[in-house]
């Protein structure tokens, strides 16, 4: 049986890669470094993508550094005439020439975990008296040794593409202070170890990928890097094209400088790179200065601030003002979980039409959606789910459960068949075949979205595959519920989200149930009945008005001003009162004439 917790991750990659261990020992030769066949030392970088396997370079996390961007960060080190350099992660060796063109001067230290790469940059920079070239896993590298700079392309590798036999994250943490999460990426890692072997006055230039500012796993590492007044400047780059090729992220370079004695720093410079843009015109953060140009938002942010901040993204982006009266955080209205996990979707989510053709019964089926594109507006009605049934497309979860008939156990025989079982999710559920049970949500949440989030009102009551997250609402009343969901669709509420989302290359936006906690709606336990009804009627327009192509603008100006109106009066009342079922409109003995009013304020 698979063991669960080793799944390859397939969104850093264009492709895949079939290794599933990596740094299982900090034993390494340091010989047979030779180049690759084929290897042409005058182009370096470009011959090395050309002639080393993509699955090769993908295992290792290898994505090379822009000759203009190197030398922009070469720059911020040569600064401080550092005696001693740290390249951890050298690969082909484009730091170690800029270096030698910048501070000749200087003793390199190159380290790499991979003899290709490391005998790639042997061949290009050749022998010189101040590079030492190490074949090393820098994470378990016994040596003590401290430096006066650093600079570093760590590998892109998450934290389940990469293995070791002892429990590395609390080794780093230990070590620098710090508690680290399991899911953290090697990347932060290699930040830590880096700080840790600066000495006073050293300074530190790193090219990660940006998505720690806005996961929850970077919080150490902000926290790390805050307290200690370490970063002295980010530089974010919004879309990946910019800087990486062949990659799916967004890119950050982190200005790090350890100062002498207990000087403290109060503030970041951080920039954030919206288009193409030259970095000479970049050049002043380097000493301190905010530049003036185009397509980049130069900010001077408080440290108070950015820890404070869960993620990051928006704040670099956008100044972001305090929370507005009258708002809430979602957690204070709703709770929220990912869609139903398959594990094998083609298998478990079929057409009605395959189930019953399989012989499963009508009590082991769940309707079910499991594609966004089936969902075409913000209120999911009965009609729409019986549309996609008879237009055979998937809508039903199979889920087997208790006693199976002859079909069922044939339909189970046909999935171990196929080794299923071994699957990674499968894998750890007893048995294999049984789905996770849960009542439908009021509220589907897309989890992914180009031009903002989407949140369906699920009024056909049916379950949802991971496309859409779940929001529960901690009200029962269906009225609240849908007041909520016009309310979470409004502009003025999808405007203040984007602080809370986690972007990736391309400008692609994703949320995570907890980031969904974060943002800020109107208080609705407190707006009144009446405003309740309000925004559920709007929510109807707004669904025509998407469905028949005609009036959304109109409708969307009508939600902003309810948002703002229901706000408002939320502050107004919360200054005044503590929330009561007459102001709420969940009085128990009421329920039923809610419901029908609820009824009342659809469209058919």
């Amino acid at each position: 049986m698979a063991k669960a917790g080793k799944k390859l991750d397939r969104a850093v990659f264009n492709g895949e890669s079939p290794i599933r261990s990596l740094f299982s020992s900090p034993e390494l030769p340091n010989h047979r470094t030779e180049p690759p066949p084929g290897f042409d030392p005058e182009r370096p970088e470009e011959s090395y993508r050309q002639v080393v396997p993509r699955e090769h370079r993908c295992r290792y996390g290898q994505f090379f550094t822009p000759p203009a961007l190197a030398a922009f960060m070469c720059e911020w080190i040569a600064a401080c005439r550092p005696r001693t350099v740290l390249d951890p992660a050298t690969g082909p060796g484009i730091f170690i020439r800029e270096l030698l063109r910048q501070v000749p001067e200087s003793s390199v230290t190159a380290i790499d975990v991979d003899p290709t790469a490391l005998g790639a940059a042997r061949t290009v920079v050749g022998a010189k008296d101040n590079v030492e070239f190490i074949r090393a896993d820098f994470l378990t590298w016994p040596a003590q040794a401290k430096f006066d700079a650093a600079i570093a392309n760590p590998p892109y590798l998450k934290h389940h593409n990469f293995h070791y036999d002892h429990d590395i994250f609390s080794e780093v943490g230990r070590r620098c202070g710090v508690h680290l999460s399991r899911l953290t990426n090697i990347h932060v890692l290699f930040i830590l170890e880096i700080c840790r072997r600066l000495r006073e006055g050293g300074r530190a230039a790193v090219i990660v990928p940006g998505e720690w500012v806005n996961a929850n796993y970077g919080r150490g590492l902000k926290h790390f890097l805050l307290e200690r007044s370490l970063l002295r400047a980010l530089i974010y780059f919004a879309h990946s094209s910019l800087v990486f090729e062949d990659s799916l992220t967004t890119a950050s370079v982190l200005l790090i400088e350890k100062a002498r004695g207990k000087q403290e720093r109060n503030a970041v410079l951080t920039a954030y790179v919206q288009g193409e843009v030259d970095m000479r015109e970049l050049m002043p953060i380097l000493k301190d200065r905010l530049p003036r140009t185009s397509g980049v938002i130069v900010q001077r942010l408080p440290s108070t601030r950015l820890l404070k901040t869960g993620k990051w993204d928006y704040l670099l982006s956008h100044e972001v003002g305090e929370k507005a009266p009258g708002f809430v955080a979602l957690s204070e209205l709703a709770e929220t979980r990912r869609g139903i996990a398959t594990g094998a979707n083609k298998y478990f989510h079929v057409p009605y039409s395959a189930a019953v053709g399989h012989g499963i019964r009508a009590r082991q089926l769940l309707p079910c959606v499991g594609r966004a594109a089936d969902v075409p507006s913000v209120i999911f009605r009965e009609g729409d789910f019986d549309r996609l049934t008879r237009m055979g497309r998937r809508t039903h979860l199979i889920s087997l459960h208790g006693d199976l008939n002859e079909a069922e156990r044939a339909y189970v025989n046909a999935g171990e068949a196929k080794g299923l079982p071994q699957r990674y999710l499968l894998a750890a559920r007893n048995p294999w075949y049984e789905m996770e049970r849960r009542e439908p949500s009021a509220i589907w949440a897309a989890v992914f979205g180009r031009k903002g989030l989407r949140f369906v009102y699920n009024c056909a009551g049916v379950h949802n595959l991971t496309t859409f997250h779940c929001v529960y609402p901690k009200s029962p009343d269906s009225v609240f519920a849908k007041a909520l969901a016009a309310a979470l669709n409004s502009r003025r509420i999808q405007e203040r989200s984007k602080q809370h989302r986690r972007v990736y290359g391309g400008g692609l936006a994703k949320f995570e149930p907890k980031d969904l906690l974060d943002i800020e709606v109107p208080d609705l336990r407190v707006v009144g009945r009446a405003m309740l009804l309000r925004l559920a009627a709007c929510l109807d327009d707004l669904d025509v008005a998407i469905r028949t192509h005609s009036g959304e603008a109109e409708a969307l100006n009508t939600l902003d001003v309810l948002v703002d109106e229901a706000a408002s009066r939320a502050a107004r009342v919360s200054g005044s009162e503590e929330p009561t079922p007459e102001n709420r409109g969940l009085s128990s003995d009421s329920l039923l004439l809610e419901q029908q009013t609820h009824r009342d304020v659809q469209v058919v």
